[in-house]
């Protein structure tokens, strides 16, 4: 990396399979490379705001020889915008505390509802915001395989597709891609992940600059 110049740019061999051959590992490991992708998908949105935006299985490599997790190929990176990503940490924050009023305040601001929504439509974009949150709602591990998780966030599908009165910002068709790809990894590790303090990391460190209050002094 240190040679990447403006019109040089270098690579870097690691080495590792693909991370569906660790279902096979032990349930402690399996949690910690869990645990691992959930903080690095929350910094890549939230502290760098640049994201590879492509989950797919084969660009997780693992090494069991130093435990070591490797994100490759970032064709499909791209970058957030600051407000965008302080508003959205505020909606996840939202979400990880079950807080309706914030919820519905910054979807209005961010543009994922309008204000003119029936109350079919707002009910379901609550519970489909609570059911992502789910996995910070507490300190206590959450088991990602067993809560069912992935159906329960397709559920709303069929409302939102019925009531929907404006599309969502662009940026969510990259990010929720991989956000949704970050769960399904740890559905298919059968990892049991605590990852309420990872998030209260990540909102306590971050820098708003929205000119609200930060969301932990709310």
């Amino acid at each position: 990396a240190s040679h990447t110049l403006d019109e040089v740019l270098t690579t870097e061999f690691v080495a590792g399979g693909t991370i569906d051959r660790v279902t096979q590992m032990d349930q402690d490991e399996r949690n910690r490379i869990g645990r691992t992708i959930l903080y690095l998908t929350m910094k890549e949105l939230f502290e760098w705001r640049l994201m590879q935006t492509d989950p797919n299985w084969g660009n997780f490599l693992y090494d069991p020889a130093t435990r070591q997790t490797s994100l490759i190929d970032f064709g499909a990176t791209r970058s957030y915008g600051k407000d965008f990503v302080d508003g959205y940490l505020r909606i996840v924050w939202a979400n990880a505390n079950r807080d309706e009023d914030t919820l519905m305040d910054m979807s209005q601001r961010l543009g994922f509802l309008t204000g003119d929504e029936n109350e079919e439509m707002m009910e379901a974009h609550k519970q489909s915001g609570f059911t992502v949150g789910e996995p910070f709602w507490s300190d206590e591990p959450f088991d990602f395989r067993g809560s069912k998780i992935s159906s329960r966030m397709r559920g709303n599908m069929s409302t939102f597709l019925k009531h929907r009165l404006t599309p969502p910002p662009e940026e969510v068709y990259t990010l929720h891609r991989k956000l949704a790809g970050a769960y399904m990894l740890c559905i298919k590790l059968g990892a049991i992940v605590r990852s309420r303090d990872l998030l209260e990391d990540i909102v306590a460190n971050h820098n708003f600059e929205d000119g609200l209050p930060h969301p932990m002094q709310q």
